[in-house]
């Protein structure tokens, strides 16, 4: 597993996925992310399917024998290799084997591999539909247009406060963001794909794969995919180099979406409401000579009004996690269907922070968008912020699959 993981990110990519972590606040500064995820995964998976050799791979634990935890045993963890009790596992990695050969795996993402959000709902799809047939395998009812996608999310929504307390030592200890990101593709997923299930049964779920979700929204909210379907959009922001110093040097950038979205605000109350109003996004992620770290970000939301209960979030969760100084308060109270930007400066400068000393916070609402820029002096933000006027937006599409 620690041969695929290095075969699947390149250090330039697992170095930028923590630099993202850490520019947003989803992790402290001193994580090492990527040995934290490492950890996790040889941690609580099972077994797994990997396309790029066409084998499956089940695990056995060597050394003492012991329990596994709630989470492991969801996800088919056993003490020791036994025939009878891998059936669950083996429904799981087989059904991963089949799509493999109806789909090719390894092709459909290829299209969306820059765009985590997308990456993320396809997971879902994979692992949801891999989840379903394996309680379906286990409890040998066939018919899954029966099963109650309502009641399965009430049950899921409980068991979602057990899991901090569901996994091993490096689940429990994770930041929310690598538990909720994990656990989201089977839970989440599997939901999904009962209710795609529950228009049509398994020849319904086999027809998701021709046009797949596109957003973790559609995941969520099944019904912005089913029915009033919501396109999201792909947010493409303007070149900057021309108005940056040159010891800033961009990394990269990706797609939050609505669940990182929704895990990122946890903190401030109403954070679901907030993210729910969600329909594109996009940021990148720069880095000094000095070695702090700067984010500029734009989003789209459904609304004027959607766009302004995001920017309130994001200001109390920004005022939740470092010193602030505010000294242009983002006025909650603005009128939903203005067309004014308000902007809002809050101090970055904590002993612990990514950015730089005197860093500027900038929080633009405009209409039905969002524009953030921080980590840079305010003097730099503000011809950042006047360049993200000219974002371009256009819907998103799931790239075909390779002849």
């Amino acid at each position: 597993m620690l041969k695929l993981i290095a075969e699947e990110y390149t250090p330039e990519e697992l170095a930028l996925m923590d630099q993202s972590y850490k520019v947003f606040g989803f992790v402290p500064p001193q994580l090492d992310s990527t040995a934290l995820m490492t950890s996790m995964l040889t941690e609580e998976v099972a077994g797994f399917y990997d396309p790029d050799h066409k084998r499956m791979v089940l695990i056995v634990e060597d050394g003492p024998a012991k329990p596994p935890s709630f989470l492991g045993s969801l996800l088919g963890v056993k003490v020791a290799f036994d025939k009878a009790e891998q059936k669950t596992t083996l429904a799981h990695e087989l059904t991963h084997a089949l799509q493999d050969q109806l789909y090719d795996l390894n092709a459909m993402e290829e299209g969306i591999k820059d765009d985590d959000d997308m990456l993320l709902a396809f997971s879902a799809l994979v692992e949801g539909d891999a989840t379903l047939l394996m309680f379906v395998e286990a409890d040998g009812e066939q018919n899954v247009s029966h099963m109650d996608p309502v009641a399965m999310r009430a049950t899921f929504n409980i068991m979602s406060w057990m899991l901090p307390l569901a996994g091993g030592k490096t689940f429990r200890s994770a930041p929310p963001i690598f538990r909720e990101s994990l656990v989201f593709p089977y839970f989440q997923g599997m939901l999904f794909v009962l209710a795609v299930a529950g228009e049509g049964g398994w020849e319904a779920i086999h027809e998701v794969y021709a046009t797949p979700p596109l957003s973790t929204e559609q995941i969520l909210h099944p019904d912005k995919y089913l029915r009033e379907v919501d396109v999201p959009q792909q947010v493409i922001l303007p070149e900057l180099a021309d108005v940056l110093p040159d010891d800033w040097q961009r990394l990269g950038g990706n797609c939050l979406g609505e669940l990182q979205t929704r895990i990122l605000l946890k903190r401030v109350p109403g954070s679901s409401v907030a993210a729910a109003g969600w329909d594109g996004d996009r940021y990148d992620v720069y880095r000094n000579a000095a070695g702090n770290l700067a984010l500029v970000y734009a989003s789209v939301w459904d609304s004027p009004g959607d766009a302004q209960e995001f920017a309130a979030a994001y200001r109390r969760y920004r005022q939740l996690s470092e010193p602030v100084a505010a000294n242009q308060p983002l006025a909650d109270d603005q009128p939903a269907d203005s067309k004014q930007s308000v902007s809002s400066s809050v101090g970055l400068d904590s002993p612990s922070s990514v950015f730089a000393e005197n860093a500027s916070s900038q929080v633009v609402l405009d209409g039905s968008n969002v524009f953030i820029v921080e980590g840079f002096s305010e003097p730099l933000a503000e011809p950042i912020l006047k360049r993200l006027e000219n974002c371009q937006y256009v819907d998103k599409e799931f790239a075909p699959k390779k002849p």
